[in-house]
């Protein structure tokens, strides 16, 4: 199995301005809503039931607090959520899903600004993130938004080759690991 594409959104681009549709509001998660957190996932990262327990397997609450995870809900129901992790120090987006019946509605892009926002207001800057080649939709979204692809394996530039024909899109500028530009 190839790994993830890995992805980072430079330090020095601003919080991209984003509108919530009409309908929608834009929270933290609240106690006792790790059922919602499993609905909004439903259908990716092997969510298939809406429970506590799968959100408890995922997330270590030891280490991610409720208020770094981010939902967008209707009616104040969650049915898309974004979590703002650190790994090794650094900013990271990680789970970022929209229940299915929700997906289309440009609720994705509030959520990652929510992200970069909360850890911009704790002195992080920048963000990295992992997704997998078939994810096209969500690839789309974060190159809009300032990420840029990172080449972390020997096969990263045939796979960005391929994902930029299949979007229709000029192949994007990327990094080295060490986040230099590449010629």
């Amino acid at each position: 199995m190839a790994k993830q594409l890995k992805m980072w959104r430079p330090a020095d681009l601003p919080i991209p301005s984003t509108v919530l549709p009409a309908g929608f509001t834009l929270r933290t998660m609240r106690k006792g809503e790790e059922a919602d957190w499993s609905f909004c996932c439903l259908g990716q990262f092997g969510v298939e039931d809406a429970t506590a327990e799968f959100f408890h397997q995922r997330m270590d609450m030891k280490t991610i607090l409720r208020k770094e995870v981010f939902f967008v809900c209707e009616n104040d129901r969650p049915v898309g959520t974004a979590t703002a992790q650190r790994r090794d120090g650094e900013p990271f987006l990680h789970y970022i899903a929209v229940h299915p019946d929700w997906r289309g509605k440009k609720l994705g892009a509030p959520l990652i600004a929510a992200v970069l926002a909360h850890h911009a207001a704790n002195g992080r800057y920048g963000c990295y993130l992992y997704t997998d080649d078939f994810r096209l939709p969500a690839i789309k979204l974060y190159l809009s938004l300032g990420y840029k692809p990172i080449y972390w394996t020997d096969d990263a530039d045939e796979r960005w080759t391929k994902i930029a024909e299949t979007l229709g899109i000029p192949k994007p500028a990327a990094l080295t690991p060490e986040l230099k530009p590449i010629e």
